[in-house]
């Protein structure tokens, strides 16, 4: 008797997929870059190291959360969850210690956390530009089609 191999179900993530984070992260990190710059004119010289930190800790929560929802898609089932709460709770008690220790202070650390949702705009609107100018393919959703009205009933 001749068995077939079971079918694979693991999807490789597409490339638009993969460079639409590697865009965010390069938005975080330069937004990041130009906040932590911005900061000693802003909140003083002691808030450098808390705005850096901040921007470090938004990078890395994306990047965290990006690999977390790529292992839900593609089917993993417990996993994913405990590496869901891992990561939240290493996130808090990262920025626990950081200001237990009297490294930073809120502030600094909140307005670098802020480099996650700009840089996440800023490479989103870039993507859309681009995509505007026909430097990049057009996404396919699915068998979404503008009109999802129900046809021919």
């Amino acid at each position: 008797m001749n068995k077939r191999p079971a079918k694979s179900t693991t999807t490789m993530p597409s490339p638009d997929e993969e460079s639409g984070v590697r865009a965010a992260l390069w938005g975080i990190a330069l937004t990041g870059a130009v906040l932590t710059l911005a900061s000693p004119f802003v909140l003083g010289a002691h808030a450098i190291l808390g705005v850096a930190l901040g921007s470090a800790i938004a990078a890395f929560n994306l990047w965290a959360l990006a690999r977390i929802v790529r292992a839900f898609m593609n089917g993993a089932g417990l996993p994913w969850v405990l590496l869901a709460a891992l990561k939240l709770i290493g996130l808090l008690a990262f920025v626990a210690v950081v200001l237990k220790l009297g490294i930073t202070t809120v502030v600094p650390l909140a307005i670098g956390y802020v480099a996650l949702p700009i840089g996440i705009v800023f490479a989103q609107l870039g993507a859309a530009r681009a995509q505007q100018q026909g430097l990049t393919a057009p996404s396919i959703q699915g068998g979404i089609d503008d009109d999802s009205s129900p046809k021919g009933r």
